[in-house]
C-alpha cells in the first residue's frame, strides 16, 4: 500500500488520506486544504484510480469492499 501511495502526487495523496482514512467529508477536506470541492472530487477520483491500478485492481478505500 505504501508504494501505491508514494506513486501519487502530494495533492492526490492528501485528499485520499483525508477522505478515506481521516473520515472527512468532501467539504471538510476542501476547507482543510484550501481548495474548491471540485478539486477534491477530481483528486480523489484520480487517486483511487491510480491506487487501484497499483494494487492490481483492488481499491481499499471503497466501503463496499470491506
Amino acid at each position: 500500500m505504501s508504494t501505491a501511495l508514494a506513486g501519487l502526487s502530494r495533492g492526490d495523496r492528501d485528499v485520499l488520506l483525508l477522505v478515506a482514512w481521516g473520515d472527512l467529508s468532501y467539504e471538510e477536506t476542501a476547507e482543510a486544504l484550501g481548495v474548491p470541492i471540485g478539486t477534491v472530487r477530481s483528486r480523489l477520483h484520480r487517486a483511487r484510480r491510480k491506487t487501484k491500478v497499483a494494487l492490481g485492481g483492488d481499491d481499499p478505500t471503497r466501503e463496499d469492499t470491506v
